[in-house]
């Protein structure tokens, strides 16, 4: 059986295009923790702010399905979403220590690695805050990336030459307009790498 922790080599490094995302896992590593609540009209004014920790703790934390600014998301019955995602948060604080973070594409990320982890934005999905994002050259940079790293992909489909090597049933309310989603969220490995999974 694989064990990724055997297969890492430090230093540990993550790259996001979404600068406000890279600014708030840098803060929350080094000992920030954002407020217990955001006002519709806070989370209103920090829309159009400059990119900041709080400004990406508002439009992900405090937004519908988590969506960067996808709507306010209220509060229901004893629901707390800004508090709710604070405290996320601080679990979260300790697994990021000691790892480098850079605002980048994956494209743009060349650091030496033993595994690779892509969550990329699932194909079909409502849209990439940062741009667009093709779905063809991203796998296509997977595939030539495999060559030197395992690369491990959280996605519902992949093109023929990778295969799921973990999935799980979830319930997703992102692209639902009633209700939640079924769908199976799946790990995915070039096929020269399958072997280290079995």
């Amino acid at each position: 059986m694989f064990s990724v922790g055997a297969h890492v080599t430090l230093p540990r490094v993550a790259s996001d295009s979404h600068l406000d995302l890279i600014l708030l896992l840098l803060a929350v590593r080094d000992g920030w923790r954002p407020p217990d609540s955001i006002t519709e009209e806070e989370y209103n004014q920090l829309k159009t702010a400059k990119p900041s920790p709080l400004r990406a703790f508002a439009g992900f934390g405090c937004s519908n399905s988590g969506k960067f600014f996808g709507g306010y998301a209220r509060e229901k019955g004893n629901r707390n979403f800004a508090k709710n995602a604070a405290s996320s948060l601080d679990k979260l604080r300790p697994l990021i220590q000691g790892v480098t973070f850079f605002n980048c594409g994956y494209s743009e990320q060349d650091v030496p690695a033993d595994v690779v982890y892509c969550d990329p934005p699932y194909d079909g999905t409502t849209g990439f805050t940062v741009g667009r994002f093709d779905s063809k050259d991203f796998w296509d940079w997977v595939d030539f990336r495999s060559n030197k790293s395992i690369v491990l992909v959280s996605e519902y489909a992949a093109p023929d030459v990778f295969v799921p090597v973990w999935q799980k049933q979830v319930k997703t309310d992102m692209n639902g307009s009633s209700g939640k989603i079924d769908r199976v969220e799946k790990l995915f490995v070039h096929k020269t790498h399958e072997e280290k999974f079995q």
